[in-house]
């Protein structure tokens, strides 16, 4: 952990010495201005008229400053991106040569909290400690400039304010200034930790891609099963010359399992070649679910709703038991409806039960239904079998495959998309809405003083309430709306063909549905509020990255005005 402070506090450095030579224009600008400023007094306010002296002074300081700040930056770039001796010994001739100038204004005292503005940021760069000794460097150089610009230049200064006076009011105004210095240290304090938390989250995200590639692997390994079960099964086809039509049913569905990889597209596949090559009346594919492997119906030819529901009620009777206990094959070319209920009322005279099969275990079966007597022979339970077989791998993969595309998509914790997942699916909305003409809208939530909530009742409980929310967020969701974990605590909802109004209501919804939540975990019960920013496309931004940015916007707005509330993106100007 001290480990990835210190990375993150070298990466706030970095970010920080970007922007240090812009401050330093400014504050250059600034002291320009004063310079401009303190003239006009002198000579229109209060009439005076020998200003050499003072013009002088006050000219040779500012031109002091700046090379002074030109130096440090050029300096700054030649080294490594740390804070070594050079730089803090130019760091401390900036501020004593800022609060020099400031003593030589006029008005001088209305102006002591410009050397503070190097300082401040100093502190939000490297932190309060570090800030400090310029603090203190600052007062000391405040009061020895004023107390001897009084002494030299008291003519042109302002006479009616005593170096007492002006050292008391100095030490005042310092002592504020430290109050604000150390909110700036606070700053520093919280960027360490949220680049430190960044770079926990990047190693997570690094074993998650290990263990994609462990299961890409498993996958490959699997195929490559595949691959080696179909070459014998071509080998075996082969020696079928009685059927040509058994060797392309057989061919046909080696091909589907080589190119499908979702799961209710090959079994409809699977299904209409086994209707076509038995010549049955009807053909259902049920898989097994749960600890007890009931069996539920995936696929049919079955149309008629009636027959269907039947089929679906009945299908885990005592008699096709052994064919997913057992792995044992069954066929009947005399059914009786009171041993088989599934068919009571159907007019069903003939049926094979073949299991699916993966390394011995049940995946499921295939209930081919005739209406005559008589209508199978042992043959086609014996291509039925080889059928299973290869689809057995089939489906063994093809729930590997949607094992390994929820690892890459999806939210572990909370169920919810992942945030690389939305990335991808922003910039494909964006695209689609710009292409059809239609409003795009974006609600970013958090939830309000979460840390808090976790140290109270523990991160256990704090998981317990990110999935509470998430589960209630996807209940009231719309099917095209997109849903992920942004990040820690804070969740995305992308809203296609959603107006800024709807998405403001919807986003007003959810709050009161999540404020409404009872959460309980045995003994700990408790409840959440939540803060929401909402923007949209084109009414407040128009790209992705404007789209996420107000709605973060209006989310630390909703924050600042209280919490518990929604807030709406500026229109775009």
């Amino acid at each position: 952990m001290k480990l990835l402070k210190e990375n993150a506090a070298e990466g706030m450095l970095e970010n920080f010495i970007k922007y240090e030579s812009n401050v330093t224009k400014i504050v250059c600008l600034m002291l320009a201005a004063l310079y401009v400023k303190d003239l006009g007094i002198r000579i229109f306010v209060e009439g005076q008229r020998s200003l050499s002296l003072i013009i002088f002074v006050q000219a040779s300081l500012i031109l002091l400053y700046f090379l002074v700040s030109r130096f440090q930056h050029k300096y700054q770039d030649s080294e490594k991106p740390e804070i070594s001796s050079g730089y803090k010994v130019f760091r401390i001739v900036e501020v004593t040569l800022c609060a020099l100038f400031i003593s030589t204004l006029f008005y001088s005292e209305y102006f002591y909290f410009v050397p503070i503005l190097p300082i401040a940021f100093e502190c939000i760069k490297s932190g309060y400690r570090k800030a400090r000794p310029y603090l203190l460097l600052g007062l000391i150089s405040q009061l020895v400039t004023q107390a001897l610009a009084s002494l030299y230049l008291k003519h042109v200064v302002f006479e009616s304010v005593s170096i007492l006076r002006q050292s008391i009011i100095i030490t005042c105004m310092y002592v504020l200034y430290t109050g604000f210095i150390y909110i700036c240290g606070i700053v520093h304090k919280e960027y360490v930790r949220s680049e430190a938390e960044n770079n926990i989250l990047i190693d997570r995200l690094g074993d998650k891609y290990i263990q994609l590639e462990q299961a890409k692997k498993e996958i490959q390994e699997h195929y490559d099963k595949v691959r080696e079960t179909n070459k014998k099964l071509e080998e075996t086809n082969e020696k079928l010359t009685a059927s040509i039509a058994e060797f392309y049913t057989l061919q046909q569905i080696s091909q589907a399992i080589t190119s499908i990889f979702y799961m209710n597209e090959l079994l409809k596949f699977v299904n209409d070649i086994i209707m076509g090559v038995m010549g049955a009346l009807h053909s259902t594919i049920a898989l097994c679910y749960g600890p007890y492997n009931k069996l539920k119906v995936q696929v049919s030819s079955i149309y008629d709703r009636k027959e269907l529901a039947i089929v679906s009620d009945y299908i885990n009777t005592d008699v096709l038991k052994p064919c997913t206990t057992e792995g044992k094959s069954m066929i009947d070319n005399n059914v009786n409806p009171e041993c088989y209920p599934f068919t009571i009322g159907r007019n069903i005279k003939s049926l094979i039960c073949v299991p699916f099969l993966a390394k011995g275990n049940p995946l499921g079966v295939v209930l081919i239904e005739h209406s005559f007597k008589d209508a199978f022979n042992s043959e086609n339970v014996r291509l039925l079998e080889i059928i299973c077989q290869q689809v057995s791998i089939a489906i063994e993969n093809a729930r590997l495959y949607q094992q390994m595309h929820d690892l890459a998509t999806m939210d572990g914790l909370t169920g919810a998309y992942n945030r690389l997942y939305f990335q991808d699916k922003i910039l494909e909305e964006f695209n689609r809405a710009k292409e059809e003409e239609y409003e795009l809208s974006l609600i970013i939530f958090d939830i309000d003083h979460f840390k808090k909530f976790n140290d109270t009742y523990g991160h256990l409980f704090g998981d317990k309430v990110l999935k509470s929310i998430s589960a209630y967020i996807q209940r009231t969701l719309r099917k095209e709306d997109i849903f992920a974990r942004f990040g820690g605590e804070e969740f995305v909802i992308l809203m296609p063909h959603t107006s800024l109004q709807q998405a403001v209501e919807k986003a007003e919804e959810i709050r009161k549905g999540i404020a409404s939540l009872t959460i309980t975990d045995r003994v700990v019960e408790a409840s959440v509020n939540i803060s929401l920013g909402v923007s949209s496309i084109p009414h407040t931004a128009n790209n992705p990255n404007e789209l996420v940015r107000t709605a973060d916007d209006a989310l630390y707005e909703a924050k600042e005005s209280g919490r518990n509330n929604v807030k709406v993106a500026k229109p775009v100007n």
